[in-house]
């Protein structure tokens, strides 16, 4: 005992757990409606990783924007608006630029 306050306590498991999920969504609960937090848009989000990872196995392979256009047969800018995040891509599309690059589209999204 630290003075007249305890150190220790003993819980059941289950009941150690519950406490640490509360604790969790109290903390959640406290970020969600903070107005400070900054949020992004999820889907912008995901464009954004794409795009990165699009340029990243594209320079892997050694290829240039308008070489990597040429394989798909669309144009440099539009690779170049795929890795800037500016183009809506589709799966579609991202599949067909994974195959291009001889990468799994799970490495580009």
């Amino acid at each position: 005992m630290d003075g007249d306050r305890p150190t220790h306590v003993l819980v059941p498991v289950d009941v150690y757990e519950d406490m640490l999920k509360a604790s969790m969504v109290e903390s959640a609960v406290s970020k969600l409606n903070d107005p400070e937090a900054k949020w992004v848009d999820a889907d912008a989000f995901g464009r954004k990783l794409a795009g990165e990872q699009v340029a990243r196995a594209r320079r892997s392979k050694g290829l240039t924007q308008k070489q990597l256009g040429a394989k798909l047969g669309i144009p440099q800018s539009q690779i170049s608006r795929i890795e800037r995040n500016r183009d809506h891509t589709t799966v579609r599309t991202l599949k067909r630029v994974a195959k291009a690059l001889g990468v799994d589209v799970r490495a580009l999204i």
